[in-house]
């Protein structure tokens, strides 16, 4: 210690005084081990042959993903949830490869198109191609949570025969120990497991974790709230029309009774007059009048006093179904907002979330493309894309960019910024904008 404080209040050196070696020493190794020693925690094991399966979170695929199809089918605000988060998510598509002569280019997108023929084919037999298959892709995962397929080669093995849409609640995970990766199995119809290649089979979860490969459906908050969304939409129908269609009422009043009537005697007269009215009434045509002695009265009954408020009830309910859809309130129809900037910042939030979605089809096209230009050769990659959503407010985004371009550009011209790192800024704002 007091060699060091000593050096600290040396005098420095001369410029002539030689300059003492400085020893290097080299760190020691490493002591962090190549090989993981810890394990992770897997709830609910699935014993098997294999070893430890992983189970799905929550109910058994198998039971909960018919339920979710049939509330995306039959729920109108799920429904239209569902349809407008696909819709949103599917904007214009289109690739790009990369450089190289204009030949393997040719050669490329001719190998590409064949592709794209046939590659999937629905059951419609119109449908085809990568676009059609990104349908599928944003169907499925926001109704189930997950997408996943298998592609199927030909007899050569020089390209893609077709790709096969696989239920994913048929889909297995069990964790390998040594490399922490997850390994695919399929559920068969007798009950065992059979594994899939990891190479050929594509699954894409939402919102994962590191724990769970599976996905989270967007619809799994939605069957409490979408009960009491329909209970009360039954009521109110009930209620509702029973209120807008009165009731008539006849009032007939009692006959006196006869000079030394027997009380029952009486009683069955008085039933034989009220049975009369009754048919009379009941045989009555629309547009005909009631002709009666003074002893009938007729009269309406509707409600009286505080009537329930059916719509704030409902608001209350639909607001729940719109959170849980992960939706703005003007995606189902309704606005609650008054102002311009409300509405801008809850699409611009929208959009975000759709963009995040459309990374997972992107990596399914380009993986696919990609596969089949290494099958046949061709030493060229594919990017695809997706058409950037519409900004409401364009014309302030333009102007935006361009002042921060040229500012950008000034200061790389002052010498103030690199020019590489003002290339670098102005192609991450074209990226978002």
């Amino acid at each position: 210690m007091w060699p060091r404080i000593r050096n600290w209040f040396a005098k420095p050196s001369s410029p002539e005084s030689p300059v003492r070696a400085r020893k290097v020493a080299w760190a020691p190794p490493s002591k962090l081990p190549v090989s993981p020693r810890s394990r992770p925690l897997y709830e609910g094991f699935l014993f098997g042959p294999e070893g430890d399966y992983g189970p799905p979170p929550g109910l058994d695929p198998r039971i909960l993903f018919p339920f979710l199809r049939r509330l995306r089918d039959t729920i109108p605000d799920v429904s239209a949830g569902v349809w407008a988060w696909v819709r949103l998510c599917s904007t214009p598509q289109s690739y790009s490869l990369s450089e190289g002569s204009e030949a393997e280019q040719a050669r490329a997108r001719a190998v590409l198109d064949a592709l794209d023929r046939r590659l999937v084919d629905l059951p419609t037999g119109q449908d085809h191609g990568v676009e059609a298959l990104v349908q599928c892709f944003f169907l499925s995962v926001f109704t189930y949570g997950a997408f996943c397929g298998e592609v199927v080669l030909e007899d050569s093995r020089r390209r893609i025969d077709r790709f096969l849409i696989i239920d994913p609640a048929t889909i297995r995970f069990r964790p390998d120990a040594r490399s922490r990766r997850f390994l695919p199995f399929q559920i068969q119809g007798d009950g065992t497991l059979t594994p899939l290649h990891p190479a050929s089979f594509f699954y894409f979860g939402l919102d994962t974790d590191g724990l769970s490969p599976y996905g989270r459906s967007p619809l799994l908050a939605l069957p409490l709230v979408v009960k009491l969304q329909q209970q009360m939409l039954r009521d109110m129908a009930r209620a509702q029309h029973n209120a807008g269609y009165p009731m008539v009422h006849f009032q007939m009043a009692k006959p006196e009774p006869g000079l030394r009537e027997q009380p029952g005697a009486y009683n069955a007269r008085m039933q034989e007059e009220l049975e009369a009215l009754r048919s009379e009434v009941r045989e009555r045509e629309t547009d005909s009048n009631l002709v009666t002695f003074d002893n009938v009265r007729v009269s309406y009954i509707g409600p009286d006093g505080y009537a329930h408020q059916w719509e704030e009830s409902l608001r209350a309910i639909g607001e729940q179904v719109i959170s849980a859809l992960h939706l703005a309130p003007f995606m189902l129809g309704r606005n609650w907002g008054t102002t311009e900037s409300w509405g801008t910042a809850q699409y611009q939030l929208l959009t975000n979330n759709a963009r995040t979605v459309q990374e997972g089809a992107k990596r399914l096209a380009e993986w696919l493309r990609n596969l089949e230009l290494a099958l046949q050769g061709s030493p060229l990659s594919v990017r695809h894309h997706f058409a950037p959503h519409h900004h409401l407010d364009a014309d302030g985004r333009a102007r935006a960019l361009q002042t921060t371009a040229n500012t950008l550009v000034a200061l790389a011209e002052k010498g103030l910024l690199d020019s590489a790192a003002a290339r670098q800024r102005i192609e991450t704002l074209l990226r978002f904008y």
